[in-house]
Order: structure tokens, then sequence, then C-alpha cells
């Protein structure tokens, strides 16, 4: 059985065009909470794979932070303000 975990991913990238590149690549993946922060359920061969193309695109003066939560953790996060909270991934029982 494979599980997927949630990730909170920021960046701070200044290139226009790598920040357009590495929206893209989380934007495949996950969902946008904040202008650069997503939310993403990903497996653990998932992670990798995405780790290995967003260093591909990043400098050395960019930063991105990848943040693994919990399932407790995921019940505490709280917001204030527009937005709501992202979906968990659907999934069926067999």
């Amino acid at each position: 059985m494979r599980l997927s975990r949630l990730w909170i991913i920021a960046y701070d990238i200044e290139d226009d065009r790598i920040r357009r590149r590495i929206y893209q690549l989380l934007k495949n993946h996950g969902e946008a909470v904040q202008y650069s922060v997503f939310e993403c359920w990903l497996l653990a061969h998932q992670l990798l794979l995405l780790r290995r193309q967003v260093q591909q695109e990043v400098g050395v003066d960019d930063s991105v932070r990848w943040y693994p939560l919990c399932v407790w953790c995921r019940r505490d996060i709280e917001s204030q303000g527009v937005g709501r909270e992202s979906d968990d991934p659907p999934f069926i029982l067999l």
C-alpha cells in the first residue's frame, strides 16, 4: 500500500521566467494556497522526481523550502482571510 504525504512547498525566486516554471511544476502536483506556497500530496517517488525537477530550475540565489506535514499537524492548520482548505486526495477502499 502506498500512502501520500502532504507537503507544504514555499519558494522565493527572483527571475520571473524561472518562477513561472517552478509554479507550473508545482501546479501539476498540488494546489497553490498562496502566491508562492503550494500544498502537494505526494508519494515518495513523486517527491523525489519533483525535487529533482525543481533543483534543475532554481539558481544559487533562489530558495525552495519543503515542509512535510503529518496527519496530526494537518488537523491543526489554521488560516485567516480568503482561501479555502485544500482537499485531501481521493482514494478508494477495496
